[in-house]
């Protein structure tokens, strides 16, 4: 992951990358993190993308607002998080699609917080790949296609935006590959990804316009499952 901090003062830039370090080498993750000391070398840096932004609003050269504009001009991707002392300034910052607001002075227990929220961003933008085998051939799909998977016979069938792909497989080998929190048994013979669930009803759900069962057992768990999936708590 590429990270830059944009802050003119020293020490809380200082603070802030070694905030950012400590959360990732705790979590045995790669990145690697910029700090610049101003907007004018932020937004020429971004030229070459980062994968988030950690910048103060009130700097004295060019203020962290007018880069965010210019950097948006050529990066809608980036993920920016604004530093300030003054919470008010947060309604300006919906105007380049800032992701969110830290208020100094920023503790590291509030750093995780952030990046976790971050994290799970990323992942959801770069979902992981799944490589399948079947009639001899070998294929990859992106795990964001998949809809559900479905259990017919002695075969599953892979429910994608493409079409049908039907292996000879089983839905524990699928529940072992693919990401817990995004996938979940609803049935003995679905296995659905939540990112396409509309609604849990009395016996079935609603996924990408169709309606599969859910089973007595395990509907409760599936409600939670569901719930968590979308950030919020029952």
């Amino acid at each position: 992951m590429r990270i830059a901090v944009a802050e003119d003062q020293k020490e809380e830039r200082q603070h802030i990358c070694s905030c950012i370090a400590q959360y990732f080498r705790e979590n045995d993750i790669t990145a690697d993190v910029h700090s610049y000391e101003n907007g004018y070398q932020i937004a020429e840096a971004a030229r070459e993308p980062f994968d988030v932004i950690f910048m103060d609003i009130d700097m004295e050269e060019m203020d962290g607002l007018e880069a965010a504009r210019q950097i948006r001009a050529y990066d809608l991707n980036v993920i920016i998080v604004f530093i300030t002392n003054m919470a008010g300034y947060a309604i300006q910052g919906y105007s380049v699609q800032a992701l969110d607001f830290l208020v100094k002075p920023v503790s590291y227990l509030r750093m995780t917080e952030e990046l976790d929220k971050i994290q799970k961003i990323i992942k959801r933008r770069n979902p992981p790949k799944i490589i399948l085998k079947g009639s001899g051939n070998i294929c990859q799909i992106d795990v964001k296609d998949i809809i559900y998977i479905e259990m017919y016979g002695r075969k599953v069938r892979i429910h994608r935006h493409q079409g049908v792909l039907e292996l000879n497989s089983t839905l524990r080998y699928f529940e072992q590959q693919l990401p817990e929190h995004s996938f979940f048994r609803c049935h003995q013979a679905f296995l659905v990804n939540m990112d396409y669930v509309s609604s849990i009803g009395k016996y079935d759900v609603e996924i990408n316009g169709e309606s599969l069962p859910v089973s007595r057992q395990r509907k409760k768990e599936f409600i939670q499952a569901f719930v968590r999936y979308l950030g919020g708590s029952l």
